[in-house]
């Protein structure tokens, strides 16, 4: 729920930066959309990404077992 949240105030802050800072030349909402930039780009950098490690198919009846090793 916080991340929809941030991640909306980042976008209207990026909208609103282009629109009214670039366009318009309101330098107050170039720096409002310069971080909300830097905002995007360090929530990308941050985002917790899972991986793929092991994909196959099983048949019915077929049993797996899931298990958890600690990241070295």
């Amino acid at each position: 729920m916080l991340g929809r949240i941030f991640t909306r105030l980042v976008r209207a802050g990026m909208r609103k930066g282009w629109q009214r800072g670039v366009k318009r030349g309101e330098r107050a909402w170039v720096v409002v959309g310069g971080l909300a930039l830097i905002g995007h780009l360090a929530g990308r950098a941050w985002a917790h990404r899972e991986r793929v490690v092991v994909r196959e198919r099983i048949r019915p009846g077929e049993v797996f077992q899931v298990t958890h090793s600690p990241r070295t």
